[in-house]
């Protein structure tokens, strides 16, 4: 499968919303209506039920997100299915991008990012930048760019559903993850990395599955863990899903029916939701519940940047009152050129050393300045 989908990608930059030619490349007809359901599903559930955080979303610009492309995945589908801007770019282009700490970058599966590319990311997200990646960017953007945390076990799934349960509910990555009071059930495509924990003192499993576990080895289906100042999430398999979820009979149940019969919403939220629904017979309650929990974590992930770019502005609070001759770090490569930091440059003081002082960018670049120039 993953081979024949090769075909479907263009190799453009979409800025702001994702263009429509792209948006239908995977997934059968009855997923794509499937995770267009639960788009509508996820925005009229959080206008009637966390008005603050739908407008959280709402106010999300386009260069609050960047997404690297992939074969495999299209998180820029499900972002543009709930109405929120972003940027979408190939990853050849990631080692030049100006990436900032305040910024949200989403590697979709397989990320295949240049070296140089790697190390733009570990520069953004040690400034403070947010990283979401899924499936086999695990083995090469996650464990590239910062080795010693999770890694690929070394056994890829079949293709499989497993029911996941969600470790840490109170999290806020994980808020109104499901529809009703079960665990959600988690699409694996053949060959899907299974995640093997390297460091657990430092890497939170947000969601697990015990079945996940039997089968495969290891259990973990999310991980998170901070770096720096930024923070990574991990997620095994996809977040488009392209495949039917249903295994049991109340799985099996009418999507339509079960939305006004089993689900937990608000009735506030299931009048809100009347006519905007389109649910045809084929669509059943355990590919929209799956398709659901996918969209329902992405658009905590991007509220959860977006709340958090007030943080980010506070460990940047300094300011280059003129252009700064800077030297570097004695971590830098001697073959790195030095940053140039212009008047105006924001920085996070690191460290002093009698008249000069360690900055580092919200870009990520470290250099030492004269202490005047702050």
């Amino acid at each position: 499968m993953r081979a024949m989908l090769r075909v479907l990608y263009a190799v453009v930059v979409v800025a702001g919303f994702a263009a429509p030619a792209l948006a239908q490349g995977l997934g059968d007809l009855q997923m794509q209506k499937a995770n267009r359901a639960a788009a509508t599903v996820v925005k009229e559930r959080m206008a009637k039920e966390r008005p603050e955080d739908a407008k959280v979303l709402q106010a999300v610009e386009a260069a609050d997100i960047v997404v690297v492309r992939g074969q495999y995945d299209r998180v820029e589908d499900v972002l543009r299915n709930l109405g929120i801007k972003h940027t979408v770019v190939n990853p050849h282009q990631v080692g030049s991008l100006n990436l900032n700490a305040k910024q949200l970058l989403v590697v979709d599966c397989p990320g295949n990012i240049p070296r140089e590319g790697i190390e733009k990311i570990r520069k953004f997200v040690n400034a403070g930048g947010y990283l979401y990646t899924t499936d086999w960017a695990l083995t090469n953007v996650v464990q590239q760019a910062f080795p010693g945390y999770v890694k690929f076990s070394g056994r890829a799934t079949d293709n499989d559903v497993v029911e996941v349960e969600v470790k840490q509910a109170d999290h806020n990555l994980l808020k109104h993850l499901t529809l009703a009071r079960e665990n959600p059930k988690w699409w694996l495509e053949a060959s899907s990395y299974p995640i093997k924990v390297l460091d657990p003192q430092k890497v939170d499993v947000l969601i697990t599955s015990k079945e996940m576990g039997k089968k495969y080895g290891e259990a973990p289906i999310a991980v998170h863990f901070r770096y720096g100042d930024g923070q990574v999430l991990h997620m095994a398999s996809h977040f488009v899903l392209q495949q039917g979820q249903a295994r049991t009979v109340s799985e099996k149940k009418k999507a339509k029916n079960y939305l006004a019969e089993d689900s937990d919403l608000k009735p506030e939220t299931k009048e809100a939701l009347e006519g905007k629904v389109e649910l045809s017979d084929e669509v059943v309650a355990g590919d929209l519940g799956s398709a659901y929990s996918a969209q329902q974590v992405t658009s905590n992930i991007v509220i959860e940047r977006k709340k958090d770019q007030r943080r980010i502005d506070g460990l940047y609070s300094k300011s280059l009152k003129a252009p700064a001759s800077a030297r570097p770090s004695p971590t830098t490569p001697a073959a790195q050129p030095v940053p140039q930091l212009g008047a105006g440059t924001r920085v996070k003081e690191l460290e002093r050393q009698g008249e000069q002082v360690k900055v580092r960018t919200m870009e990520g670049e470290e250099a030492w300045v004269p202490a005047s120039s702050l």
